[in-house]
């Protein structure tokens, strides 16, 4: 029976690339017919030949890891830019020469400044509604501004450092309750830093410690434990290679896993963060309706009450959600920088 739909399902994909393959050869011939059709082919930097609708993909596969790959094609091509297609429309652009350069990040940086456009980082950014992920327009200037302004300044960080301390003391004391306890003194570093990074910013984005009740020794729950293990799950696989990212027509199968694993973390840290933004939106407008006035205590306060030059909110319901997840997502950066190669360390 599995002989039978692996033939089953071989046979399906052979004939769903023969179909692709016809395509793009009919869209080639008759793109070759018409007048000025290899203008625009004839700006582009030398390369490596493409092989049809997959590009450069299967060669990038066959040599690992690929910026050694890339490194060694622009010494065969002899050249300082080099135009790499990936897929069927994705060009990847490698620069050795620090003029070039200059050219890209500098001269022409608006146009290359906005990151990748991959099917994780829509799902994780809800559309790309948060700065990280968006693209240069509205959007992209609407959260940078209100970042910058009420987020990332000096007087906020200020205001938040008791927090931070607050996190920095718990350590200590989980770390000292451990190394101190009778099984011998054993602590998981890695464990503890990445509950810490976590925990800072949930002190300063929910006012919290503990999604659950937590644990007397100051250490992580069973849903903190969850909230990681989601977390670095999505961060894992934000920027992975994914076939589907270069052959859209593709991304409904999901062959790499790649969006029904961030899917699955998702689910876990929306059930964990939702009930929390949702019980403060209602609260902050039920003291609007109520003409009181309300203090922030945390960064997820300071994202609901933000106004519009009309006093209307500015940032709708799903611009927090997301922008809280991917805040909560990019503070685990510490973790891959700094204690990527930290295992288990006894402390004596």
């Amino acid at each position: 029976m599995e002989e039978t739909t692996s033939i089953v399902m071989m046979i399906f994909f052979m004939s769903l690339l023969v179909i692709f393959v016809i395509k793009y050869l009919l869209h080639k011939i008759m793109n070759n017919d018409k007048p000025n059709s290899s203008s625009a082919l004839t700006l582009l930097p030398p390369g490596p030949s493409p092989w049809p609708i997959l590009g450069c993909i299967p060669g990038m596969l066959r040599n690992k890891s690929t910026y050694q790959w890339i490194h060694n094609l622009m010494k065969e091509l002899d050249t300082d830019i080099a135009c790499i297609r990936l897929g069927t429309s994705t060009h990847a652009i490698s620069v050795t020469s620090p003029e070039i350069a200059r050219e890209f990040l500098k001269k022409h940086d608006m146009v290359f400044a906005s990151r990748p456009l991959t099917s994780v980082t829509r799902l994780i950014s809800d559309d790309y509604k948060t700065i990280i992920f968006a693209t240069w327009g509205e959007q992209w200037k609407k959260m940078r501004r209100v970042l910058v302004s009420n987020v990332f300044n000096r007087s906020t960080l200020a205001w938040l450092l008791h927090k931070r301390n607050e996190e920095a003391d718990n350590l200590v004391r989980f770390v000292y309750n451990h190394s101190s306890a009778k099984s011998g003194g054993v602590v998981n570093v890695r464990i503890a830093a990445q509950q810490y990074s976590v925990g800072i910013m949930r002190k300063m984005m929910f006012g919290k410690r503990y999604f659950g009740k937590g644990r007397n020794d100051g250490g992580p729950g069973k849903e903190e434990e969850e909230h990681v293990e989601a977390l670095l799950a999505m961060l894992s696989h934000i920027y992975a290679f994914s076939v589907s990212d270069y052959l859209p027509w593709l991304r409904w199968l999901d062959l790499d896993g790649h969006q029904k694993i961030v899917c699955k973390a998702m689910k876990v840290i929306n059930k964990l963060h939702d009930p929390i933004i949702n019980e403060r939106i209602r609260d902050w407008r039920e003291v609007e309706m109520e003409s009181r006035i309300r203090e922030s205590e945390d960064l997820l306060d300071v994202l609901i009450s933000v106004k519009d030059s009309n006093g209307k909110p500015l940032l709708s319901e799903d611009e927090i959600r997301a922008q809280v997840m991917v805040k909560s997502i990019y503070i685990n950066v510490y973790i891959y920088i700094n204690i990527y190669m930290i295992d288990y360390v006894k402390i004596s």
